[in-house]
C-alpha cells in the first residue's frame, strides 16, 4: 500500500509541476503582449536575428507553420521597415530575409522590456531560490527535449 501512496504522490507532484510550467508559459506569453513586444511578431525577429538571413521556407519550418503564413508576416514586417527580403543567389526562386537596423533595435527593446518585467517579478525571491528554480527548469527542459528526440511519434500524439 505504501508504494501506491508514493506513486500517487509522485504523479501528483509531476502533474502539479506540469500545471505550474503551463501557467508560467501562459504568464510569460501574456507579458509578450506588452505594447513594445506586440508591435511585431517577436519570435520571427528573434529567429532572424539569431540566424542571420533565412529563407522563408526555413523560417516556416522552424515555426511549424506553412510558408504562406510566414510570407504574410514577413510582408507586414517588411512594410514596417523591420526586415528586408532579397533573392537567394543560390536559388532565385527563393527569398532570403534579414533584420534591418530598425528591426534589431525593436527586438532589443522588446527583449529589454521582457527582461525588466521578469527581473521585477523575481525581485521578492532569494537569489539562491531563483538559481535553484532555473537549474531545475533547465534540466527538465533538457530532459523533455532529449525524450522527444528518442520517441518523436510520442511527441506527435501529444499535439
Amino acid at each position: 500500500m505504501h508504494l501506491v501512496e508514493e506513486r500517487t504522490t509522485a504523479e501528483d507532484t509531476a502533474d502539479a509541476l506540469g500545471d505550474a510550467v503551463v501557467a508560467l508559459v501562459r504568464a510569460y506569453r501574456h507579458a509578450l503582449r506588452h505594447p513594445v513586444a506586440s508591435t511585431v511578431p517577436v519570435l520571427e525577429l528573434a529567429l532572424l536575428l539569431g540566424d542571420g538571413e533565412l529563407r522563408l521556407g526555413e523560417l516556416a519550418a522552424r515555426r511549424g507553420v506553412c510558408q504562406s503564413v510566414v510570407s504574410r508576416q514577413v510582408g507586414e514586417l517588411e512594410a514596417r521597415g523591420y526586415v528586408v527580403r532579397r533573392p537567394d543567389p543560390a536559388d532565385r526562386r527563393a527569398g532570403l530575409v534579414r533584420l534591418t537596423p530598425a528591426g534589431r533595435e525593436l527586438l532589443t527593446e522588446a527583449a529589454d522590456t521582457r527582461r525588466r518585467w521578469l527581473h521585477d517579478a523575481l525581485d521578492p525571491y532569494a537569489d539562491d531560490d531563483v538559481r535553484s528554480a532555473t537549474r531545475l527548469v533547465r534540466a527538465l527542459a533538457d530532459e523533455l527535449d532529449h525524450r522527444s528526440t528518442l520517441n518523436p511519434t510520442h511527441e506527435k500524439a501529444l499535439s
